[in-house]
């Protein structure tokens, strides 16, 4: 994979990361199951990490 790949691969992790590190609170903090704004924020970073990847390999370029 190309470095972009690698660095869109690095964000999705994040923002998933840090998503669950908040509702969670790693024990440090009250529970809260994840937001609706939590679930469209990681859906359309997944979202358009996986139109990134299907437009390369169309492209020849993975």
């Amino acid at each position: 994979m190309k470095k972009d790949t690698w660095i869109a691969v690095g964000i999705c992790l994040l923002l998933t990361a840090a998503a669950c590190i908040g509702s969670t609170g790693l024990g440090f903090a009250e529970f809260r199951p994840l937001r609706n704004f939590d679930y469209f924020g990681l859906g359309v970073s997944w979202l358009m990490f996986i139109i990134f990847l299907i437009r390369d390999s169309r492209a020849g370029s993975v």
